[in-house]
Order: structure tokens, then C-alpha cells, then sequence
């Protein structure tokens, strides 16, 4: 006997019954979801037949209406002009919404040059501009990294001769070597065009040089002849104030000495970019410097 005291040849028709009836069941959904997507269908087409038909109806109102008009005839307004559309109240947030949409890149424009215009007068207001600056053309990695120590001791010996309440000396470096000038790629044009625009401003009077660079100066029309300035200083030859000879070095606390041969000198006021006034105050201004700094030279 089966479960339930049932053979299975008596549970079968029951078995099946039920497979019928969720068959059934299921083929009725169907049928069911079937008919509504048909009368789904049906009404959106009918939807579209009735707008075809209403609108071929105006159409052809508003034909005749044109015809009346034309005549002469009286004719309804509404259906040729078309009726007029009720202005729409915006909000204040939608008129504001609307006005930055539209004005997005005037904005961005006007936002810009604000900015702009702010950098440019805080950095004239802040920036602090050198009273006077030194080239150092001397390719001296160790010379370059106590540069800093130079301005501080040049800045002790500067007057505030542009009047911004502050005196500041600073350092220029333009390394000059046959390499640099000639064997550095890219960074070659860079060199002559740096050594050339400041030889042809008055931007730097005063210049460190050694005989390395002296290959792409003209020294003797460039330099002016200290010797007749200073005839008591012996570290003087001609144009050179040898700094070699100097204890510059160790009051730069510089951990190597100059290149050998290296020297300071001052330029020749020439009327180049600047004019000849221009030039000869610059040159005043670092001969002022230089005034200072040769007492506080000493034997190394």
C-alpha cells in the first residue's frame, strides 16, 4: 500500500487534475493579459484616428475661414490667427534661473576678468621689486646655491632707491660655459637669448663672471675700468675685482672657492633697450653697492 493507503494507480487522475487546472490557469492569464493589450491597442488607436480626424477637420475650417477672409467676408479669427497664447508668469527663482542660463557665458567672462584683475592688483600691490640685481654668470652649481646668502649681504649694502619701503638685492643666474652656450640643445637658444637681453637692459650693473664666460662677452667695451675708480684696492685688475683672491667666499659660506680666475665687475651705462639716462642711474645705483661692499673684502 502507498501513503495515505493509496496505490499509485489511484493517485494518478489526482496527480494529473492538478496540472490541468495550473495549466489552465495559466493559458486564462494569458488570455487575459492578451486582451488587455489588445484593447490597450485599440484605444490608442482610436486616439490617433480622432486626432487625425479633428485635426483634418480644423484644417479644413481653417481653409474656408481663408476663403471668407479673402472675400471679404466675415470669418473667425481664432481659427486663421489661431488664438493667442496667455502670457506665462514666472517666478522670481524661475526669472533668476532663467537669466543665469542665459547669461552662463557672460558670467563666466565677467567672473574671469574679475579675477584677473585682482591677481594683477594684489601682486602690484604686494610684490616687492629688487633695488638692484647681480648676474651671476659664472656656471657654479655652489655659487647658485648660496646665492641667497649673496642678496642677503648685497640687501644690507642697498639703499631703497625705488622707494617701496624696502631695500632688496637679487641674484640673476644665467650659467655660461662653452657647454651651455653651445652643447646644451634646446636650452642653448635659451642661454644666448637670457645673456643677450640682459646685456641689452639695465636690469643687472653689477656681474659675476669667470673666463669661461668671457668667451661670449666683449669685457673690455662691457665692463668699466675699476682700477681708476678704486686705485687703492688690491684685488683689482683693470675691470675685474677678483673675488678669488677675496674671503667673499667664505662669507657666502660657500664650501668651495670661485672658479678660478672668477671675477665681479661693473657695466658700462650704454644706451641700448634703456636710454643712456636710465642707464648711467642704474649704473650709479651699483656702484653705490659696490662702494660698500670692497672694505668689506679681505684676504682669504
Amino acid at each position: 500500500m502507498a501513503e495515505n493507503g493509496q496505490t499509485p494507480e489511484e493517485k494518478q487522475p489526482e496527480n494529473v487534475s492538478v496540472l490541468r487546472n495550473a495549466l489552465e490557469m495559466q493559458a486564462k492569464a494569458a488570455h487575459e493579459a492578451e486582451m488587455k493589450e489588445r484593447a490597450r491597442q485599440e484605444a490608442f488607436n482610436e486616439a490617433q484616428y480622432q486626432a487625425r480626424e479633428e485635426y483634418a477637420k480644423t484644417l479644413q475650417e481653417e481653409k474656408v475661414e481663408l476663403i471668407r477672409m479673402k472675400q471679404g467676408e466675415e470669418f473667425d479669427e481664432e481659427l486663421v490667427y489661431g488664438q493667442p497664447e496667455e502670457e506665462k508668469q514666472y517666478t522670481f527663482s524661475e526669472k533668476l534661473g532663467n537669466w543665469l542660463y542665459h547669461s552662463k557665458w557672460w558670467l563666466g567672462l565677467a567672473a574671469f576678468a574679475v579675477f584677473l584683475i585682482g591677481f594683477l592688483v594684489y601682486d602690484y600691490v604686494t610684490r616687492v621689486d629688487p633695488d638692484i640685481r647681480i648676474l651671476l654668470l659664472s656656471e657654479h652649481p655652489e655659487l647658485y646655491a648660496h646665492s641667497p646668502e649673496l642678496d642677503t649681504m648685497l640687501s644690507g649694502l642697498t639703499e631703497d632707491f625705488n622707494s617701496d619701503g624696502r631695500s632688496l638685492a637679487q641674484s640673476v643666474y644665467v650659467p655660461i660655459s662653452k657647454d651651455t652656450m653651445e652643447n646644451a640643445g634646446s636650452y642653448t637658444a635659451t642661454y644666448n637669448s637670457q645673456l643677450m637681453i640682459q646685456f641689452q637692459t639695465d636690469t643687472c650693473m653689477l656681474v659675476i663672471a669667470d673666463p669661461a664666460a668671457e668667451e661670449y662677452l666683449q669685457p673690455d667695451i662691457m665692463f668699466v675700468d675699476l682700477k681708476a675708480l678704486y686705485p687703492g684696492c688690491k684685488y683689482i685688475d683693470g675691470y675685474k675685482l677678483m673675488i678669488g683672491e677675496t674671503d667673499l667666499a667664505a662669507q657666502l659660506n660657500m664650501t668651495e672657492p670661485f672658479k678660478e680666475g672668477a671675477y665681479l665687475a661693473l657695466r658700462v651705462a650704454q644706451e641700448n633697450m634703456n636710454t643712456l639716462e636710465e642707464m648711467q642711474e642704474a649704473q650709479d645705483r651699483a656702484k653705490a653697492v659696490l662702494d660698500k661692499l670692497i672694505p668689506m673684502l679681505h684676504d682669504k
